[in-house]
């Protein structure tokens, strides 16, 4: 048979006899007339008796037998089928119009049969399906169709059934989950970015570009003379750039869920690229630049951020903004779509505009050594931190910040505060008689004074942390829902080297200078591992470094912290770093607080549970990126009787010589036993040495090297932090238009223990049914007045909104903690809003 086998024609015939006695058969060109009597016997086989009419010039006929059978019907099981060849006539001589009005017309193409298996029979769309033939040339693509068909209303307008009919077929010839418009464009700009075109080749093959072009101009407002994959990409980031102008609400939702998809990132990324290159973003920004306040919150290109940071340090070296409004540009950038790409650059012009700012306010005024001491590690130290973490994320900024900041940080850093800073200390230091400053505790009474407690108490000493580094992990762990950190100043000794700066922690009645730089403890060696375990052990107390303990077994750490009564974690990062790289000292820096954080987190709980932890250091030490200036070399070398050591901050020896670049100190003076001397090069001057390594120093009496932290940490079994408090609010109790405007109200400023809360905002269905977009904020602000802690999150409905329309709708704020996603506040408002054919499904 040429179109369909006789048993899958009986089949459709059966199908159609269960709802009509009678049927009138079409076969234009007799193709089925030798086949006629042969389906009659399938159709027998089914439990029908079947009567055939041929029509060959007898309509009257057939007519009068075809009622006279009905009226004198006898069985359930009576079937007629009128079977006619050839074309239709025309209305007026169609004799048997009746019987095909009144009971139906049956046809044997290849497209009517698919129009019935696809459940299509009359409703008007077999033009469609005919169109697109070869869509369903592929049993997988029918069975697909039919399935997705059967849940449509049976009521849909023909036009309507038409475009959902056509939306299915293209999402089936490109093997698609979903067949709405943002499924089928997305797929095709995913082809775009990887230079294919296979998929809108299926669609034109199977004749649907069209139908796509016409869905992208009525939803989207897309129309293009000569429309493309590309020319849509392009226009797409050309309106949402523009805010929007000529698109139609369909467009933006959809250019923000490509957006906001970490899935789809690298797609959405490559686009933009190619739309900025193509819209010459880049030097329209260059030639003329809006106002970085206006440009902060835009994301839309990649190239925005280059401007952002190159305008954010412009603003910074002209005085253009405050430091607070610099951090506030910062956080907003942060819930941006590159933020990530360029986080070092941000928090490098974070850090250098807290750097700047608080080198303008300070002044080095010190009344007596103790108030030095007491205002370095409250107010001035937090500059020397700035300018680190400046250090730091501009070593790893991924963009290219402007030389002229960081010429001026650094100027600003080392010629306006760290040499008027050491002068003032260095007068304070000529007026000290012995190594002591009343009203600080020296770091010489910590085996004897800071450690002793009735708990067990885990011990960090780090090599070199310094007094802002501390107070960073501080901080940090200040942070933590379990930990409360208190920071206090120590007095390190001096010289300020490693050697002398771990012997003075040791339990100890009286030191000693070695020539070669060694310290003795009441005779017995303390350089090394092995000799400070020996000393440790006098008072219960093991000493281990920190590879060590973080490679244990959780069993043989419980055994080590059951055995004693304090367990001192040996840590150098900062240090050995700066000797051997010191312009990667900020970035040890940043790793020794994340290494100092995961060891204390390792004695956190169970049979490890650590409730009070002691983090402090040897020594502090003086660091700069830039060269050092000629002045800033002594001219004058050490001269004595004898001099037994020499490093670039300090000398020892026996009957050395005063001089004024130089203070002099005797080992009583230090508070230690023998006759060898110390003298240290006054204020940040270094001894000329042979070796690179001038960048970053200690051993001498400056505030950066002789003031070191004692970080106290204390931990609860209850959770001693709390969250800011955020107030959500929308503008208007009634929603109007596609955007909702939520308000953020931040209601305490972030601390210590006052922790941001990150929170994804969206407007839901009492359902949960997502009727916008959702964004991602952290609540964050430090600001101090509450007008600056105002955020505001711009939200777009989705097509989901348009069934919740006159009804009440949720503003709703989640918080996401861990991974973990809970309902924080919510807000509620009417959604009342005209929503036209928007939406309609494509």
């Amino acid at each position: 048979m040429s179109a369909a086998s006789a048993a899958r024609i009986a089949e459709l015939l059966v199908d159609r006899f269960t709802n009509t006695p009678v049927l009138t058969w079409r076969d234009v060109d007799g193709d089925y007339a030798p086949h006629v009597d042969t389906i009659a016997e399938v159709i027998a086989e089914h439990g029908l008796d079947l009567t055939v009419h041929r029509v060959e010039g007898n309509e009257l006929g057939v007519k009068h037998s075809v009622y006279t059978a009905l009226d004198a019907r006898t069985s359930e099981t009576v079937r007629h089928l009128v079977y006619r060849t050839g074309q239709p006539p025309e209305l007026r001589e169609n004799w048997l119009l009746d019987l095909e009005v009144g009971y139906g017309i049956f046809t044997a193409d290849t497209t009517a049969i698919l129009v019935y298996d696809l459940g299509l029979a009359d409703r008007g769309v077999t033009d469609v399906v005919a169109a697109h033939l070869s869509v369903f040339d592929d049993t997988h693509r029918i069975d697909r169709i039919r399935a997705q068909l059967t849940e449509l209303p049976p009521d849909l307008p023909v036009d309507k059934l038409s475009d959902v009919l056509r939306a299915f077929m293209s999402a089936a010839v490109l093997d698609l989950d979903g067949h709405r418009l943002h499924h089928i464009v997305e797929d095709l700009l995913a082809e775009h970015v990887a230079d294919r075109s296979e998929g809108y080749e299926t669609l034109q093959k199977h004749g649907l570009t069209d139908y796509l072009w016409t869905g992208c101009a009525r939803i989207y407002g897309y129309a293009a003379t000569e429309p493309s994959v590309a020319g849509l990409a392009t226009w797409l980031f050309d309106q949402a750039w523009r805010d929007w102008p000529d698109a139609r609400n369909p467009a933006r939702i959809d250019f923000e869920r490509l957006r906001d998809d970490r899935q789809l990132r690298r797609i959405f990324t490559d686009l933009a690229q190619r739309a900025q290159a193509d819209l010459n973003i880049g030097e329209r920004l260059r030639s003329d630049p809006p106002p970085v306040e206006d440009l902060a919150a835009r994301d839309v290109f990649p190239v925005v951020d280059e401007a952002v940071i190159y305008s954010l340090a412009a603003a910074i070296l002209d005085r253009g903004l405050p430091p607070d409004r610099i951090a506030e540009l910062v956080r907003t950038r942060s819930t941006t779509t590159w933020y990530d790409e360029h986080r070092h650059a941000y928090l490098a012009l974070a850090a250098a505009s807290d750097c700047l700012s608080r080198i303008e306010t300070f002044a080095p005024v010190i009344a007596d050594p103790a108030d030095g001491i007491r205002s370095y590690a409250d107010t001035w130290s937090s500059v020397d931190g700035a300018y680190r973490r400046f250090r730091h994320h501009r070593n790893r900024a991924e963009t290219d910040l402007p030389a002229g900041l960081a010429d001026r940080v650094e100027h600003r850093y080392v010629h306006d505060y760290q040499r008027p800073l050491a002068q003032a200390w260095q007068q304070q230091v000529d007026t000290l008689g012995d190594w002591d400053v009343p009203g600080i505790e020296r770091l010489r009474g910590f085996a004897r004074y800071d450690l002793p407690a009735k708990a067990k108490t885990l011990v960090v000493v780090s090599d070199a942390l310094r007094y802002e580094v501390g107070a960073e992990l501080a901080a940090r762990m200040n942070g933590d829902d379990w930990f409360s950190a208190t920071i206090e100043p120590r007095l390190a000794p001096l010289p300020s080297y490693t050697q002398l700066g771990m012997a003075v922690m040791l339990p100890h009645t009286g030191l000693e200078l070695g020539d070669d730089g060694t310290v003795r403890a009441d005779g017995a060696q303390t350089s090394g591992l092995p000799a400070r375990k020996a000393l440790w052990a006098s008072v219960n107390a093991a000493a281990v470094e920190y590879a060590a303990v973080m490679s244990m077994s959780a069993a043989d750490r419980a055994v080590l912290w059951s055995a004693h009564d304090a367990v001192i974690v040996y840590h150098d990062v900062i240090d050995a770093a700066g000797h051997k790289t010191p312009y990667q000292t900020p970035e040890a820096c940043d790793r020794a607080i994340d290494e100092i954080a995961r060891v204390i987190k390792r004695f956190g709980s169970g049979k490890t549970r650590a409730s009070r932890v002691l983090v402090t250091a040897d020594h502090g030490f003086l660091y700069q990126d830039s060269d050092l200036e000629p002045g800033d070399y002594l001219s004058e070398a050490a001269h004595g009787e004898q001099i037994v050591d020499r490093t670039r901050r300090y000398v020892l020896g026996r009957g050395l010589r005063e001089h004024p670049s130089f203070t002099t100190w005797s080992a009583a003076q230090l508070g230690l036993d023998g006759d060898l001397q110390v003298q240290v090069p006054r204020s940040l001057h270094r001894l000329r040495m042979q070796g690179a390594g001038y960048q970053y120093v200690h051993g001498g009496a400056t505030l950066q090297e002789i003031v070191v932290p004692l970080v106290t940490l204390t931990q609860s079994r209850s959770k001693e932090t709390s969250k800011v408090t955020v107030d959500v609010n929308v503008s208007s109790p009634t929603i109007t238009s596609s955007t909702v405007l939520v308000t953020l109200l931040q209601r305490e400023v972030v601390t210590g223990k006052r922790r941001a809360r990150s929170l994804i905002v969206g407007v839901y269905a009492e359902d949960g049914t997502a009727l916008s977009g959702e964004r991602t904020v952290v609540v964050d602000s430090t600001a101090e007045d509450l007008r600056d802690r105002s955020l505001t999150v711009e939200l777009v409905l989705n097509e989901a909104a348009e069934s919740f329309n006159g009804k009440p709708v949720y503003i709703r704020a989640d918080e996401l903690t861990n991974g973990t996603r809970t309902e924080y506040r919510h807000t509620t408002a009417s959604l009342q809003r005209g929503f036209g054919s928007f939406f309609d499904p494509l």
